[in-house]
Order: C-alpha cells, then sequence, then structure tokens
C-alpha cells in the first residue's frame, strides 16, 4: 500500500487538470493535511518538473505540462528566447498533435514571440494556449508600442490602415539588418485564423473563408499588440505548401511573390480605387517578382488605378509579373481596357 506521501503526489497529479487554482485545498480537504504539507508535496513535484505553476502566490495556478490550458507572463528582456519559451514551458502540449499542426503551431509561436521580443518594446508578455472544440488557439499580447503605430512612424505612413497593407504584402520589418520580415506573412497564412490587434484595430485573415478584413472596435485592444491564431487540430494544411506557394524552389526558395487584398488599400469613404490608392498599393512590391491582385468585395476601379498598376508600374518593372483574381464584371472591363491601352 502507498505510503500517504505517495498517495498526497498522486491525487494532485490526478485531479490538478480540474482544480488549477484549489489543488491545494482540494487535497487538505481530502487528506485533513495542512496546507504546509500538501505544498510541501507539490514543491516536490515542481521540482521533478510534473507539475508547473503560473502566477505568483494566491493568483497562482497549477497544470500539467502537457496541459494545453496555459497562461504564462514573462518579463522582456534581452535573454527571453521564443525557443526556450516553447521548448520549456509549450511543446509537450502539442506534441500530442499530428504533425503538420505541430509544425504550424511552433512555427507560428515563436514567430510572433520573436517578434515581440525584437519590436515591441514592451516590459512584458502574456502567452495563453488553449484548446476550443477542435480549434487550437495560441494568444501573445505584449504592452509595448502597438505595431501599427511602429510601422506608420518607421516608413512614414499616414494611418493604421496603411501599416495593415504594408503588413498584407510580406517583406516589411521596421529592423531589416535582422528580420526579413517574413513572420507576420507566413503566420497569416498558415493558420485557419489570424488576428492582429492594436490601438482597438484588428487585423483579421480568414483562411477558411478566404477573406482578409479590417475591424475597428472599441472593445479590441487599446495598447500594446495582440495576436491570435487558431488552427483546427483536423486541418489539413501543411507549412512546407505554404511556404512553397510564395517561394521559388529554382532560387533556393527564395520568398518573391505576394498575394495582396485591394480593398485594404482603400482609406476612409473613398467610392472608387484612384491612381493615389495604386500608388499606396505598389509600395515595396518592387521587391516582388510575382504580385496577385485580389479584387474580392472590389465593385469599381478608376482608370487612373488601372494604368497605374498595369502600364506605369509594369514599365518601371518589365520582368514582375502581375495577375489579378475576384474582378467582377466592371473591374474586369477596366483592366482589360487599360491593358489595351498599355500595350
Amino acid at each position: 500500500m502507498k505510503n500517504q506521501a505517495q498517495q498526497i503526489r498522486d491525487f494532485i497529479l490526478t485531479h490538478v487538470g480540474l482544480h488549477q487554482q484549489d489543488i491545494v485545498a482540494l487535497a487538505v480537504e481530502h487528506f485533513k493535511v495542512s496546507r504546509t504539507t500538501v505544498h510541501r508535496h507539490l514543491n516536490k513535484l515542481l521540482a521533478e518538473q510534473k507539475v508547473v505553476r503560473v502566477g505568483k502566490r494566491k493568483q497562482a495556478a497549477y497544470l500539467l505540462p502537457e496541459s494545453m490550458a496555459k497562461k504564462m507572463v514573462y518579463q522582456i528582456t534581452p535573454q527571453l528566447d521564443e525557443f526556450v519559451i516553447w521548448s520549456r514551458d509549450f511543446e509537450l502540449a502539442f506534441k500530442k498533435l499530428a504533425p503538420n499542426i505541430y509544425a504550424i503551431c511552433e512555427y507560428g509561436f515563436t514567430e510572433m514571440l520573436n517578434n515581440v521580443i525584437d519590436h515591441s518594446g514592451g516590459k512584458s508578455v502574456v502567452i495563453e494556449t488553449c484548446q476550443d472544440g477542435n480549434d487550437i488557439v495560441i494568444n501573445i499580447a505584449d504592452n509595448g508600442v502597438g505595431i501599427f503605430l511602429k510601422i506608420m512612424r518607421a516608413f512614414d505612413l499616414l494611418n493604421e490602415r496603411e501599416s495593415i497593407l504594408a503588413l498584407s504584402k510580406g517583406k516589411v520589418t521596421t529592423d531589416p539588418q535582422n528580420h526579413t520580415g517574413e513572420g507576420i506573412f507566413f503566420t497569416s497564412r498558415a493558420f485557419d485564423l489570424f488576428i492582429l490587434t492594436t490601438d482597438k484595430i484588428g487585423y483579421i485573415t480568414d483562411n477558411l473563408q478566404h477573406d482578409w478584413f479590417i475591424e475597428r472596435d472599441d472593445l479590441l485592444m487599446s495598447s500594446g499588440t495582440s495576436v491570435e491564431i487558431r488552427i483546427n487540430i483536423n486541418s489539413d494544411r501543411i507549412l512546407k505548401n505554404i511556404f512553397d506557394e510564395y517561394a521559388d524552389p529554382e532560387q533556393d526558395y527564395v520568398f518573391n511573390k505576394t498575394h495582396i487584398k485591394v480593398e485594404l488599400c482603400k482609406v476612409g469613404g473613398e467610392r472608387y480605387i484612384s491612381r493615389s490608392q495604386a500608388k499606396r498599393l505598389l509600395v515595396g512590391l518592387e521587391k516582388f517578382q510575382y504580385i496577385i491582385l485580389d479584387f474580392k468585395h472590389v465593385t469599381a476601379v478608376g482608370q487612373g488605378f488601372v494604368d497605374e498598376v498595369f502600364r506605369v508600374f509594369h514599365n518601371r518593372y518589365p520582368d514582375i509579373k502581375i495577375e489579378y483574381i475576384n474582378a467582377n464584371e466592371d473591374v474586369e472591363f477596366m483592366i482589360r481596357r487599360g491593358l489595351i491601352y498599355s500595350r
């Protein structure tokens, strides 16, 4: 028969999953022992890494290392390392997932946390993971400079919408010597749902509905930056395929292709796509060799927009290929008309 010490430790391991914050009180009541006694056995389990502690003092919660439901807070210092955090505190819970889902989660987690460490300028970051039905959810939130504001300042943009447009293209970074600007681009395409929030503005990429949009809401995060990424555990999405879609295998898989939602270049109540909008859309696209312009939700384009994209830009960069998709009849007519005159 097990001695009481082993019984208490086994009891903690069996029940901590459903009693993360009151496991000590539960064990005290069950065994009729002191809190000091229970804490002694709990500390032994912590030392053996059979249980992990989240939070401090009265707010402390205890979890099994393999638990998906976690909330961890870290101070942002030069020593904070995204791969150490992932492998030490989160990886075990994700190991039970299918290999393709694990690979996507590892990539998104480490890329988004690295952005926080290198770019946020914040003091702390909160990382939460959970399983919501069949969805794996990762949320990483910092208390630093909002990402849209930082990009606005770095590239002298007019507003947050221009920052979102820039981010959606890829290859946008405020630290080009150390970063390629690919992390957000590929993470936003690897998951079912990607939500980047700051300054009460959310940039959402819904890959199940093949749609991207901007949401302004006073209930959204007003300071710092939060990113939420979701993927269904039964998804057949493969990370390598995402990279292959935007990279050229004949050029050592260089990231040379981008897909842009044209609607994002509209500002305020603009009712049609103009030459000035085209110029906003085209900023930075000279870095790519292949561009896909997605006209979903765009009802009309102006002659100036078409001329700027399909004649002026093409003449300046004749080796860059531009393709367009999801154009309605009116947009298709204007583009075809513009292409005739651009020849």
